[in-house]
């Protein structure tokens, strides 16, 4: 009797815990959904931005994932705001050498908070054409905001950046492409952290021409950046 009832107990608990892993599991696809697609792109910059679009021109199924802003470096702090600022520098650059053309002008004023207006709209102009959401819809391209993380090989999870608690799982069936970019680092100069730096993400938010600035790093960006500010008065 002692042992039938060991038996039961036994049963007993081990049919409540599959009834709990049950509930869980049941829980738990009621949270995630799940979707699958011929390519899968982590990263909604340059790189990730032309990889999901020629895939879709080519007829694929593809789900872009980026966890901030789609447009990344280019759209937002690279390409698109260096190109505009070098463009209003070069305008003042040429009003300045116009003599050597036989045109007199007179004293050139920098508006910075004009230039800096102008660079937000251009930006948000290639964003809503060419890489927000709405825009990558046209094209066939999912947009989904959040964090990626791999289950396997072919298989991931995307939580929600802010807000929402739904979790997505993604299977590709072509494979994954990782374009996740960069950001910027200060570099190792003893005492930077105790000068006010700013970097190529938040330069242009300046309203005013420095008086001086130092670039350090001589690659497209910091020569850009500096011929730019260069022609906009700063000592560089």
């Amino acid at each position: 009797e002692n042992c039938c009832k060991k038996h039961k107990n036994f049963a007993h608990q081990g049919i409540m815990r599959f009834l709990h892993l049950a509930a869980v599991i049941a829980w738990t696809s009621a949270k995630t959904m799940q979707s699958k697609y011929d390519l899968i792109v982590i990263g909604a910059g340059s790189a990730g931005l032309g990889a999901a679009k020629y895939a879709a021109k080519f007829g694929k199924s593809v789900a872009l994932i980026e966890k901030e802003r789609f447009g990344g470096d280019c759209t937002w702090t690279g390409c698109v705001p260096s190109k505009t600022l070098l463009a209003s520098a070069k305008h003042a650059h040429a009003v300045r050498t116009a003599s050597k053309f036989g045109i007199t002008a007179g004293e050139v004023n920098i508006d910075m908070k004009a230039i800096k207006t102008r660079i937000k709209s251009v930006i948000e102009q290639i964003y809503d054409e060419d890489d927000s959401p709405a825009a990558l819809k046209k094209l066939g391209v999912t947009s989904i905001t959040g964090t990626a993380s791999f289950i396997d090989r072919s298989t991931l999870t995307v939580s929600p950046s802010s807000g929402g608690t739904e979790e997505r799982r993604l299977t590709a069936a072509d494979g994954i492409v990782i374009a996740t970019g960069a950001r910027p680092r200060p570099p190792r100069i003893e005492g930077i952290q105790n000068v006010p730096y700013i970097t190529y993400e938040s330069v242009f938010d300046l309203e005013e021409v420095p008086r001086r600035i130092s670039v350090v790093g001589g690659g497209p960006i910091g020569c850009e950046l500096a011929q730019a500010f260069m022609r906009l008065g700063s000592q560089v």
